[in-house]
């Protein structure tokens, strides 16, 4: 009796040790670091939580995410209402994001109002900024009226600044280098008029760099990335002007991925972008190439739409690639493999070609080594075109591992078809004794929309950027 009155003793009193509140014990920085990676809303009621608790909020650094606070309350965010957080709040700034869609302004302009909220002292020393006045598409033959200029109170962070994303706004032409960002390792300019001139300041004025996102600008034709520091550039190819943009990659040391997001006119022969890679001798991920593009030049090698032009440099580097074209065919993966010799992942959007065998596929195989792990195919059909084209890297691929096939949208999965089509693919047969074949739904794989995923270009962590970020295709 007296051994289980203790043993009932001791496991209360590990329950009472377990209810004691320890995080609380932390010390106030330490706390008000935590409260600040909080969305805004569960910053503000950790308040609520202790008298501990109470002043955490008001002096840790501000996270004010005007959108989420907006898709939480199911309505938008007023002017007086963001005014009043900014008051209530003493400690620094970490974190602002808003978008036009999502305040309440009514009459206020949009410009006058962000520029206030900007000065408050409760965002100084403001790590992370994004704000979006809203998309500028062309209506007609009407022209746009010219959006807000980027706020003047952005530059009073520009010692701290280390994300920033100006989209919906115009960079002005008279001080092209009064911007300097120091400290700023992630960009985005979406929507935005910049002149060449403005822009290559601005991306001299970076000198720590590490992923550019530039998509739907206007004011340029040339984009110059001379970097020692970027790591991850996303281009969507397209501008409000109509004009022709030219990437060239003259000096980035360090990049490692060149994402180009697909773009739709509705007309497929519209060449809307250059790209001239000179030097990036580290670029191991690039793609989607598609028809958006007029001209691709790695080095002395050239390629002009899907067609091999000239062919005297290969790039070794890029282990990663991704093909998304109307007449994308054998022929125009194997110039690309001529060209990137050491690739290791290939994605590739399906089309109606036809495929057949030629001579010139056996000399290919006979003269290079085909070092593929996994082959991706979307909107595969299972017809005699597709299955000349998949069955190529199924006889031909020695050291494959995976190869997965996505469905076209409409084609039902069923295990008589999944037979079928080994058999047609000769898998029994394959060059890899250790691969394997998966067949998978349309939509099993998700994210196979059309828009520009900007954690695709910033999100450094990923060695696959195409992997968890399907947005590329459309």
């Amino acid at each position: 009796m007296e051994m289980a009155a203790s043993s009932k003793r001791k496991r209360s009193l590990y329950e009472e040790e377990d209810l004691v509140d320890r995080i609380s014990g932390l010390p106030d920085d330490v706390l008000g670091d935590i409260v600040s990676l909080l969305p805004t809303m569960d910053g503000a009621r950790t308040q609520i939580l202790s008298s501990r608790w109470r002043h955490i909020w008001r002096s840790a650094p501000l996270n004010l995410d005007l959108v989420d606070l907006a898709e939480e309350k199911y309505q938008c965010v007023s002017a007086g209402e963001t005014s009043r957080i900014l008051s209530a709040h003493q400690g620094p700034g970490r974190r602002f994001r808003t978008e036009l869609q999502y305040l309440d302004l009514h009459s206020r302009r949009p410009a006058a109002v962000l520029n206030g909220w900007l000065r408050s002292p409760a965002l100084d020393n403001l790590q992370e900024l994004e704000f979006h006045y809203g998309y500028r598409f062309p209506r007609g033959f009407r022209p746009l009226p010219p959006p807000p200029r980027l706020p003047a109170s952005v530059r009073r962070f520009s010692s701290t600044l280390r994300v920033a994303s100006f989209a919906g706004c115009r960079f002005s032409k008279k001080k092209p280098g009064a911007l300097h960002l120091p400290v700023l390792k992630q960009l985005s300019l979406v929507h935005a008029p910049i002149s060449e001139s403005s822009l290559d300041a601005l991306l001299a004025g970076c000198p720590v760099l590490q992923s550019l996102l530039l998509s739907y600008n206007s004011g340029y034709s040339r984009v110059r990335i001379v970097s020692r520091t970027l790591i991850s550039v996303g281009v969507f190819p397209a501008s409000p002007d109509g004009r022709r943009q030219h990437l060239i990659l003259e000096d980035a040391p360090c990049l490692q991925r060149l994402l180009i997001f697909p773009y739709s006119t509705g007309y497929k022969y519209i060449k809307i972008m250059d790209i001239s890679i000179i030097s990036a001798p580290k670029l191991d991920v690039l793609g989607p190439l598609n028809y958006d593009l007029s001209r691709l030049e790695v080095g002395t090698t050239v390629f002009e739409g899907p067609r091999l032009v000239s062919f005297t440099t290969v790039a070794r580097s890029v282990k990663i690639l991704a093909l998304q074209n109307e007449q994308i065919s054998l022929d125009v993966v194997i110039n690309f493999m001529k060209c990137f010799p050491c690739l290791v992942k290939l994605y590739i959007k399906m089309a109606g070609s036809k495929n057949g065998w030629s001579r010139e596929y056996h000399n290919f195989v006979m003269t290079h080594d085909i070092r593929l792990k996994k082959v991706v195919l979307l909107n595969y059909q299972g017809n005699k075109d597709h299955v000349n084209f998949a069955k190529f890297f199924v006889l031909n691929a020695k050291v494959l591992e995976s190869m997965v096939l996505e469905l076209e949208k409409g084609i039902t999965l069923s295990t008589e078809w999944i037979e079928r089509q080994h058999k047609r693919l000769h898998t029994k047969n394959r060059a890899s004794r250790g691969a394997e074949f998966d067949f998978v739904d349309h939509d099993s794989l998700s994210g196979l929309s059309g828009y520009v995923n900007e954690a695709q270009t910033h999100d450094l962590s990923m060695a696959d950027p195409f992997v968890e970020f399907r947005a590329w295709s459309i």
